[in-house]
């Protein structure tokens, strides 16, 4: 017996020491397993912060700063000096001021509002207030108030209310409309490559009791690179109005004019002329040593008129550091274009009118400049007593 308890007391140590290392190993084992763990789930973790931050990128959530981005407001000022010299009438010395206000509305990325009020009257190519009528207010009317969809992306713009015309008048010229002109009703405008495509559909006056006059026409052409970093446009349009072969009487409130402005008129108060116009129009713009300049020349052809039909306007302009020049000539035979619409100022106004106008500008900064214009007309050429028409502008215009 004391024999196997010496035995058993010599044997205990080494049996106790072989259980410990063998937990020793399982501990280990473990410890091992669960750093494993760990490191895969941090990974986990890094990757799912990663996916989460270019979700997050790829997908911006409004902020609330936002909704005052989609929004757009504009405003200018011109303050105008005037001199109207006429043979063989007074001269006219006047101010003139126009105001305008604006804003553009983000409702999505395919549809944006535009409002705009703007000074005038109610005609439709002028929104000037002469300045001197015993201090009296002066009228605000609404300018603009449309809604432009772009349903394909940026290639087709449509539009629908009253908005700025969608035609290209190269040059900024007023042989066919001026630039005041709001046209009312639906406007289009596509561009692909290098064609585009310009259209309206608008309503000139609505009648309750006779034929509504309407604006409807298009324009085609191409915009293409030319020599040295030059571009040049090129294209035709054709414009019908219809509704105007009823006695003027129905038709002076479009303008609150009965003389229309050099347009021909039967013994019976009709025009003398239907108004289906043939437009071929061309501008090459290109780089020079001095600045940016262009050539540009716009033709019309009046195809339901059968003299006096057709009118012109070639002209060229250069931008030299803050200075922009220019000069133009014209000819605008009397039945050649509806006369209520074209430039307000070319000759006083109205067609049957041929000469100069030459025009330079200061731009102190992109807010603020002076201008100056100058027409050297005569009007009254096809029709009436023959008369020289001198006009200067002195302008001041301020932008926000």
């Amino acid at each position: 017996m004391i024999g196997l308890g010496a035995v058993f007391c010599l044997s205990t140590p080494n049996v106790w020491a072989n259980d410990d290392a063998a937990t020793i190993a399982q501990l280990r084992a473990e410890l091992r397993a669960l750093s494993a763990r760990l490191e895969t789930l941090e990974a986990q973790q890094h990757s799912g912060v990663i996916k989460s931050e270019a979700v997050a990128a790829s997908n911006p959530q409004p902020s609330a700063a936002q909704p005052a981005d989609r929004i757009k407001l504009n405003a200018d000022l011109r303050y105008r000096y005037e001199s109207i010299d006429v043979e063989g009438k007074p001269d006219r010395l006047r101010n003139r001021i126009r105001a305008r206000v604006g804003m553009k509305a983000m409702i999505n990325d395919s549809t944006m509002l535009g409002f705009e009020l703007a000074s005038g009257s109610d005609d439709p190519i002028s929104t000037n207030q002469t300045l001197g009528d015993n201090f009296s207010s002066k009228g605000v009317n609404i300018d603009q108030a449309y809604v432009r969809f772009q349903p394909t992306d940026q290639n087709l713009d449509i539009y629908a209310g009253k908005f700025k015309n969608t035609l290209l008048r190269v040059g900024g010229n007023g042989l066919l409309w001026d630039g005041d002109l709001r046209p009312e009703g639906f406007g289009l405008k596509y561009a692909q490559g290098d064609i585009f495509v310009n259209a309206l559909g608008t309503w000139i006056d609505e009648s309750k009791s006779g034929n509504d006059v309407l604006l409807l026409g298009a324009q085609a052409g191409i915009t293409v690179p030319a020599f040295a970093s030059a571009k040049l446009t090129a294209g035709m349009g054709y414009y019908e109005y219809t509704g105007l072969n009823q006695p003027t009487e129905d038709l002076e409130d479009l303008r609150g004019a009965s003389d229309f402005s050099g347009n021909r008129l039967t013994a019976n108060g009709h025009y003398v002329a239907d108004f289906e116009l043939l437009e071929g129009f061309t501008e090459l713009k290109f780089p020079t040593s001095l600045g940016k300049a262009s050539v540009y020349a716009d033709y019309v052809k009046n195809l339901g008129a059968n003299d006096h039909d057709a009118g012109y306007v070639f002209g060229t302009k250069l931008s030299v550091a803050d200075w922009s020049l220019g000069w133009a000539y014209q000819d605008i035979e009397a039945n050649s274009v509806y006369a209520l619409l074209t430039d307000s100022d070319f000759g006083g106004g109205g067609t049957d009118a041929k000469g100069h106008k030459l025009a330079a500008s200061y731009s102190f900064n992109k807010k603020v400049k002076v201008g100056g214009t100058l027409f050297l007309n005569e009007r009254n050429v096809d029709f009436g007593n023959e008369e020289d028409y001198t006009r200067f502008m002195l302008d001041l215009m301020i932008k926000y």
